[in-house]
């Protein structure tokens, strides 16, 4: 892929405003854009993505990189967006990739009537990086590693698969979301209907703005977005 066809992939937009002023604080205060290897680079933004910026759910999905920033919290949408803001603000080409993911994703996190007003299917969201002349997916970033050592220590005894609590992966001891130059998730065995591949959020939003609408309804005001951060709250003070 020539340099012309990745410009689209570097990009600010709405969402992606990596020319905000505290974007540009905190790229400056970390240093990332003169980390001279890319793969360290990517590391630094995506590990601080992921642990810095706990797991929970906002408000709105639909809010730019900045927010979510001042936010400090975010679920696989409003956290995709951060991490893709820092990236290109460091020079790094990058995509958004959504699909759909059952409802079991949230089991022990909702429960009773707090479950049935979950939709059966949620809108999802992880990054591709351009590394190394192909794509390399990201997902690993939605859920902070002390959240999930609380969780793992919750359930000492299950070695393999688990569904529930955020988490969808075939490896709960060890999941793979560290930056090691190839793929990572937390979430992905969850996945139930892939919705493809998008320059960022901003055309992701204009192609299915259910995923912000489902914020506005009462349901997710009154009752899905407290429980959930209750419950997460919950698992990460033991």
């Amino acid at each position: 892929m020539g340099v012309q066809d990745l410009a689209i992939y570097l990009q600010s937009s709405p969402l992606l405003d990596y020319e905000s002023e505290a974007i540009v604080a905190l790229v400056a205060q970390r240093g990332w854009a003169h980390i001279s290897s890319i793969t360290d680079r990517i590391e630094a933004i995506y590990t601080m993505v992921r642990d810095e910026i706990p797991y929970g759910y906002t408000a709105h999905f639909k809010i730019p990189g900045s927010e979510v920033l001042t936010l400090g919290m975010g679920n696989c949408l409003t956290k995709t967006t951060l991490l893709m803001t820092l990236l290109r603000a460091a020079g790094v080409p990058c995509r958004m990739e959504a699909a759909t993911v059952g409802r079991i994703l949230h089991r022990g996190l909702l429960k009773g009537v707090a479950i049935k007003l979950s939709p059966r299917s949620l809108f999802h969201s992880w990054v591709s990086v351009y590394y190394r002349d192909r794509w390399v997916e990201l997902g690993g970033h939605i859920v902070d590693r002390p959240y999930l050592l609380k969780l793992q220590a919750r359930y000492p005894d299950y070695m393999g698969s688990f569904y529930g609590y955020g988490i969808a992966t075939l490896n709960f001891r060890n999941p793979p979301i560290k930056w090691e130059g190839e793929e990572t998730s937390i979430q992905d065995k969850a996945i139930r209907g892939e919705l493809g591949s998008f320059p960022g959020p901003d055309s992701f939003f204009a192609a299915h703005p259910e995923a912000e609408r489902r914020t506005w309804t009462l349901g997710y005001k009154l009752v899905l977005r407290p429980t959930l951060n209750k419950s997460i709250r919950r698992v990460r003070e033991g």
